[in-house]
């Protein structure tokens, strides 16, 4: 009972302090707490759930005691800039562009969290308007500084600082054509580094890659190798200058471009992937994850060799040289696979098992040869198989492409999906249409053509036997076979032949939910390929990739549809808005109490009412005790006061003091307006003989009534008679000037301004919408507040 007590005078004295409180109730409590869970459960839950479903241990089908790399595969985040949806008024695009950053920067923060990958691969289409934004140009040098770098052979005579021309020497290739007849002119620079920016605090901060962890750099002189390594003979400490504390490191991979980063076919510029090179990496690169080799390939620059040209088709030999700066650096690459790739493979081998695979060395000496003849030759290289020697000098002998070092299965990545038919069916995890339609238009096309899609397939075989082919671009999921005819080499007969290989292409969702899915999502890709110090796969499937030994696995994860969260939302709002009104018109209709009028405290007319006292005459004692009431004096007239603003408000309403019957009070005074001397009364009824209309309560009799006798009122002191002064008699003291000072709301109802009587009650259509008003804001702000609290700490 005592807890009760305290909690309700606890609960009263909020009440008085915050009056607002008063209107809250169990009604409003339960829709509000059932606000808060929803919020928490779209803003968290969901996205949690959603992530946690696609755990590693749900799907991959490896031995248990495998210990697969596992990577997570990134296409189209595509950053929303004004580039995407250039009708949109604000602030819908800026609401746009808040709320799809929030959604990928949570997301990816849960998968980092929940899934933690050993890597991260983008496909692509990093920003939307990254081709469009202008590149800026370095500041020429004056006349001093060029002659300088003229002296020094670096910079030459004839030519001009910071221009590539083109074989017709006109074309620059470092100036900037703005696309679209120049719709984007405006947005320079700045703008691309703004979105950069908007892209590392999503993608690369510390804190999305490594949520929940301290990660700090620390001076090392030995780190610990990595357990594999020292289980392979390695030494247990290598010499770092740094190392860093905090778990393992994600390998992070941003480096293959997109068509909506560079352009596509001869619509790419050449300082526009420069830029997005010093960024994010080499647009063609060649690196090993999870004992695979991966091809990253700029499949936007290539096309530039045969694209399909809208009403031109197929291009043209000429207008393939044109544009032959666009393409050639990727076929360059393409063509040195067959060196680069036993490369990088051989560095990954040699870190796993120490001296299997030492780099070569070569030697610093100059040495200067004379042949037998004495003439000077060139430097001669070691003799060997491939090197043969005529009359004049060393040659290369041809021989066939024998591979020169290890290999591993290759992974192709191409942001540009690969030909197929038309009618191929993309598989029952598309969520629009069935197919990927072949269309073409600006700096866009869907699918590579079918010529490029062979050369590619021939030459990225050079580098190993192609595994799996990764893909975006299309922005919803598509899962095909292409066959290939590649070349292999025969150890047996010393030659090459072709084969056909069937290899499976998988076209990631895009990771945004504006880029026309419902459902966004990525794709987790687990790897296994225990090898042999040369390479070979080892373990249960001992043929290797060649007899069909599977070695990678994959898992579409879809994200939240965060469409239909803003619309559960909508729904959400709409039932309690109904509900509210519904319920504030019952209460105006059954006219229940408010709140305030079912409080303890009084209003201020109930107060006059049992605070004030008796106005009445008694019949049959027209004359009362003397001394009861001090008698007045006669009001002055108006003339003979001067400066006061009123006659008193006290004045009766015959100047004769014979005529009792007409005796009343002329205005009707309130209890506090101004206190009367009172002396204990004899009898009750007593009247002044001079002055009648105020009756004093008969104390002794009520007491009486109350107690039995009058025990108490015979015990009770008097108190001393109090000296009032008559405002009558004091020309500068004035009632208006006392209204109001000390009792708050039972003050004078004769104050200016003020009315006599109780408070118009409220209709009910007022007191309808005045709940419904007023039950909704106590709803909408502890929502609002927590709906804010969620979307600031992502």
């Amino acid at each position: 009972m005592r807890l009760r007590h305290v909690a309700q005078s606890s609960l009263r004295r909020i009440t008085r302090r915050y009056p607002w409180t008063k209107h809250i109730s169990l009604f409003t409590s339960a829709i509000t707490l059932l606000w808060l869970y929803f919020i928490h459960a779209e803003e968290r839950g969901i996205s949690h759930s959603h992530i946690r479903t696609c755990d590693w241990q749900n799907w991959e089908s490896w031995h248990r005691d495998a210990q697969p790399h596992r990577s997570v595969f990134i296409a189209d985040p595509q950053l929303v800039d004004p580039h995407t949806y250039p009708g949109r008024p604000w602030p819908l695009s800026s609401l746009t562009e808040y709320y799809t950053d929030l959604y990928m920067r949570r997301n990816f923060k849960l998968i980092n969290q929940v899934l933690d990958p050993d890597s991260i691969v983008f496909l692509g289409d990093l920003l939307d308007g990254g081709r469009e934004w202008s590149t800026e140009r370095a500041r020429g040098l004056n006349t001093d500084q060029r002659q300088v770098l003229i002296n020094l052979l670096i910079l030459d005579e004839k030519k001009k600082e910071g221009q590539r021309l083109l074989g017709d020497g006109t074309t620059d290739l470092n100036q900037f054509v703005a696309g679209e007849n120049g719709r984007w002119s405006k947005y320079k620079q700045q703008q691309w580094d703004t979105e950069y920016d908007r892209f590392a605090r999503i993608f690369l901060a510390e804190d999305q890659l490594y949520p929940g962890v301290n990660r700090s750099l620390l001076a090392a002189w030995e780190q610990p190798e990595s357990p594999v390594s020292i289980e392979n003979g390695a030494r247990n400490v290598t010499w770092d200058e740094y190392a860093t504390a905090g778990g393992k490191s994600r390998i992070l991979k941003t480096s293959l471009p997109g068509n909506h980063d560079l352009g596509f076919g001869n619509g790419v510029q050449v300082t526009v992937r420069d830029r997005f090179e010093s960024h994010f990496g080499e647009s063609n690169s060649i690196y090993v994850l999870g004992n695979h080799t991966f091809v990253s390939l700029d499949t936007p620059s290539l096309s530039a060799y045969d694209e399909f040209v809208p009403d031109v088709g197929e291009v043209s030999e000429e207008r393939r040289q044109k544009y032959s700066h666009l393409w050639k650096p990727a076929n360059e690459f393409l063509d040195g696979l067959d060196k680069t790739g036993p490369k990088v493979v051989a560095e990954e081998l040699e870190r796993i098992f120490p001296g299997s695979h030492p780099p070569k060395l070569w030697s610093h000496d100059i040495v200067e040869h004379k042949d037998d003849r004495g003439i000077l030759d060139k430097l001669k290289p070691a003799s060997g198989p491939h090197m043969k020697r005529d009359d004049e000098e060393w040659k290369l002998a041809p021989t066939a492409k024998k591979p020169t070092g290890p290999r591993l299965p290759v992974v192709l990545l191409s942001h540009v999906p690969l030909y197929r038919n038309p009618d191929v069916d993309c598989g029952k995890l598309r969520e629009r249409g069935k197919a990927i339609p072949l269309s073409a238009g600006y700096q866009y096309q869907n699918v590579l053509t079918p010529s490029l899609t062979s050369i590619v397939g021939k030459k990225v075989s050079a580098a190993g036997d192609i595994v799996h082919i990764f893909s975006g671009d299309d922005h919803d999921y598509c899962d095909v076979d292409h066959r290939f005819n590649v070349g292999r080499y025969d150890d047996a007969t010393k030659k090459e032949h072709v084969v056909m290989r069937t290899v499976r292409e998988v076209t990631v969702k895009s990771f945004s939910w504006a880029m026309g899915v419902r459902k966004p999502a990525f794709l987790l890709v687990s790897l296994w390929n225990p090898v042999d110090e040369k390479g070979k796969h080892v373990g249960d499937c001992m043929g290797g990739v060649a007899e069909g030994c599977k070695t990678v696995q994959t898992e579409l994860c879809l994200l939240p549809d965060q469409l239909s969260i803003f619309i559960s939302y909508a729904q959400l709002l709409g039932l309690t808005i109904i509900v509210l009104f519904v319920r504030s018109v019952i209460i105006g209709i059954r006219n229940l109490p408010e709140p305030e009028e079912d409080d303890s405290e009084l209003d201020i007319n109930t107060a006059r009412e049992k605070m004030g006292l008796p106005r009445y005459l008694p019949r049959g004692k027209p004359y009362g005790r003397n001394g009861s009431i001090s008698p007045r004096k006669a009001s002055p007239k108006p003339d003979e006061k001067k400066g006061r603003g009123r006659a008193s408000s006290t004045s009766t309403g015959s100047a004769n003091g014979n005529n009792i019957g007409n005796q009343h009070l002329s205005v009707q005074r309130s209890y506090n307006a101004r206190t009367r001397t009172v002396s204990p009364a004899m009898k009750s009824g007593s009247l002044t003989p001079n002055h009648s209309g105020y009756v004093l309560p008969d104390l002794y009799e009520a007491n009486s009534k109350m107690n039995g006798n009058g025990s108490l009122i015979d015990k009770a002191g008097y108190y001393p008679k109090m000296r009032w002064r008559d405002p009558d008699e004091d020309e500068e003291s004035d009632e208006e000037s006392h209204v109001g000072g000390h009792y708050d709301d039972l003050d004078d109802s004769q104050a200016k301004g003020g009315k006599v009587g109780r408070r118009k009650p409220k209709s009910k259509a007022r007191r309808a919408l005045d709940e419904f008003f007023r039950s909704l804001l106590l709803i909408a702000v502890p929502a609002a507040l927590w709906y804010g609290f969620l979307i600031k700490n992502g």
